[in-house]
């Protein structure tokens, strides 16, 4: 939603998530990371093709395939938020592919983005496709984690029967009200051998209250115990971004209703959050 903060280093410092047991293969906390910027083409039509660009980084010196995180960025588009989670999810591990669905399509961030997310769908299962291709990945330990329009993407994830390479996801701030009420938007179930984690703010002025605790009791018994919501103190929408607090106007915010959405740097419910998905995935991608 804005452009990348200097600072952004200082909070990576700051915030780095203690190593968890049997998070990796071989893995100390000395090891290099590698980074390529990688581009594969979306699911779209032939007349209209979208070639999506990707940062992909791994820990280096690992000999066995590794398994993967998708990073899916906000209406804003790719900024500190995915290189702060890549960071601490390559520590435990893991490599991970941030794309970038807006410079793909032309598109500045912010308002200025597709009209339904689904439209972006396609990207993430051309990201799949593309870790599938690689040798140095564990096809069958895949993860998503999304902020804001990254989020309602793995939330959108979580049900799709032909995602099924996808593991666990985490959706961060998703905007909760909308499902099941807004067109294209569904959450009636969740695909089966999936598991997923909603990171919601309790100041997010997007959602009221108990929308995001609603919407997972909504679903069948048989699910809900596929999905863990943690509801983080004092968090606004957007909370891990270290910056100077700020408004921004979206027509989806307050219900729906739009509106000046808040955004207000958090560090400890970055911190937490950040030990909460990293933990979430060693749990489900881990042999």
């Amino acid at each position: 939603m804005m452009n990348t903060f200097r600072n952004a280093a200082l909070l990576f410092a700051s915030v780095l998530v203690s190593s968890t047991a049997n998070a990796a293969q071989n893995h100390t906390p000395n090891t290099l990371y590698k980074h390529n910027y990688v581009a594969f083409q979306s699911g779209q039509s032939a007349d209209n093709p979208v070639t999506v660009a990707a940062r992909f980084t791994k820990p280096d010196g690992i000999e066995a395939p590794l398994p993967a995180v998708i990073i899916v960025h906000g209406s804003g588009g790719v900024d500190e938020r995915g290189a702060l989670y890549s960071q601490v999810l390559n520590r435990q591990g893991f490599a991970t592919l941030e794309i970038d669905m807006w410079a793909a399509r032309g598109l500045e961030g912010g308002l200025s983005r597709p009209k339904h997310v689904k439209e972006t769908l396609p990207d993430v299962y051309a990201a799949i496709d593309y870790l599938k291709s690689r040798q140095d990945i564990n096809a069958g330990e895949l993860g998503l984690i999304g902020f804001s329009w990254g989020g309602v993407v793995a939330m959108l994830m979580a049900g799709e029967q032909e995602s099924g390479s996808l593991k666990a996801l985490v959706a961060n701030y998703p905007v909760c009200w909308a499902y099941n009420k807004v067109s294209g938007y569904p959450f009636t179930g969740i695909a089966a051998d999936r598991h997923l984690m909603i990171l919601s703010g309790e100041e997010d002025k997007y959602d009221g209250p108990d929308d995001c605790k609603t919407l997972v009791s909504q679903l069948p018994q048989s699910n809900q115990s596929l999905v863990k919501l943690v509801t983080l103190p004092g968090a606004t929408h957007a909370f891990e971004l270290p910056r100077a607090e700020s408004t921004f106007f979206d027509p989806y915010a307050f219900r729906g209703k739009g509106g000046n959405v808040p955004i207000r740097y958090n560090p400890e419910a970055t911190k937490h959050a950040l030990k909460l998905a990293s933990q979430f995935f060693v749990t489900q991608l881990s042999d």
